[in-house]
């Protein structure tokens, strides 16, 4: 029986319309198959993950979080009986999967955040990213008031799509293995659905497409004490999603220097020196905002939240004061970064109040620093 002998990969990405890939591929690989296997390997998800880019300026209804990716492989035998060739068109975000889900495993194809309870400030937008796919994901999201109905939404008419982390190739046909997940037919930026859940929402169900409900509580907290303050962040599926820091916020300023001594003896007549003049000049002279925020009481269901917000590559702060420059009607998004290294996961079973207390530091310098 013949066996692959080489194979060529081309892989295409690109954002926008779905239809309007780029002539020429990102990357063109070759291999040859490896001694005592029977299989050629392409990792291609660091490639990808090039070009994926996320964007986020605080407008929910212009993230920018995910990539179209087409792939061709040409295949080659050893007895150059034949050669044969397949592409296929998929979806990128930048997800990841944790070590105990195994090989590439297939990230959420339903509502695209770990929590089942949602803590939100009363009155405040809300926001939850859905899977939508006629085939797999959601196909209708019910808001509730307590017990009562108040709003239905069809997710609408898509078509599903998967990217392969690992394309493994062995003949006849290649092996999938799926690890980054969406959906979507038109343009990239609108892939994922986060339609707004009406404010006096207390609890909503979606159901899947094998006709599974499933239901998600909010729980409204009407903070009097602290200025409440919204995190959004990149999670494991890879889409923004909120977390709220309702108690004490503390702020700190951390600055570093680079200085060195001038003299100021001034011998334009007899040597002489003024007292006035700064003996110490600075190479550099920056500093960076600190802050540290707790949750408030929270809800155990957040201990899975808090260690994606941790690992995050993207974390913004809402700005109340700002808005954002595409959608005034919206918050402007500060980018930020984590601090914190280690937290202990809390359980309501042994610490009964479950509070976090996480460091924040601003992403800019104090001291505009862009050229």
């Amino acid at each position: 029986m013949a066996q692959i002998s080489s194979a060529e990969l081309k892989l295409y990405v690109w954002t926008g319309d779905s239809t309007q890939r780029p002539a020429t591929p990102r990357y063109t690989l070759n291999k040859v198959r490896p001694t005592n296997s029977t299989s050629i390997v392409f990792e291609v998800a660091e490639l990808i993950k090039d070009y994926v880019k996320v964007k986020f300026d605080g407008n929910y209804e212009a993230i920018q979080q995910s990539a179209w990716v087409q792939w061709t492989i040409k295949r080659t035998y050893d007895d150059a009986s034949e050669t044969n060739e397949t592409s296929e068109l998929h979806m990128a975000f930048r997800g990841y999967g944790e070590l105990s889900d195994g090989v590439n495993p297939e990230l959420s194809k339903d509502l695209m955040i770990s929590n089942s309870i949602i803590h939100n400030l009363c009155g405040d937008t809300i926001t939850a990213p859905f899977f939508v796919s006629p085939t797999k994901g959601v196909t209708k999201v019910e808001y509730f008031q307590d017990t009562t109905s108040i709003v239905t939404q069809a997710t609408g008419t898509f078509t599903d799509f998967t990217i392969a982390q690992g394309i493994k190739l062995n003949p006849p046909l290649p092996a999938i293995t799926i690890d980054k997940t969406g959906t979507m037919v038109g343009n990239s930026n609108k892939v994922v659905s986060s339609g707004g859940i009406p404010n006096n929402a207390t609890k909503f169900t979606y159901q899947t497409n094998d006709g599974r409900d499933r239901t998600v509580l909010i729980k409204c907290i009407d903070e009097c004490k602290n200025t409440p303050h919204k995190i959004s962040f990149t999670n494991k599926n890879g889409v923004i999603q909120d977390m709220w820091f309702f108690a004490l916020k503390r702020d700190s300023m951390n600055a570093a220097r680079e200085d060195y001594k001038a003299s100021i003896i001034d011998i334009t007549g007899p040597a002489n020196y003024n007292e006035s003049n700064h003996q110490t000049r600075y190479l550099e002279n920056q500093g960076k905002e600190r802050f540290t925020m707790n949750t408030g009481f929270i809800s155990e269901a957040y201990n899975q939240v808090l260690k994606e917000l941790l690992v995050s590559e993207f974390v913004y702060i809402h700005d109340r004061f700002r808005s954002s420059p595409t959608n005034s009607a919206f918050s402007l998004a500060v980018p930020t970064t984590v601090v914190t290294g280690s937290v202990r996961l809390l359980r309501r079973k042994e610490d009964k109040l479950i509070n976090y207390a996480i460091d924040f530091e601003a992403d800019s310098d104090f001291v505009q620093s862009i050229r």
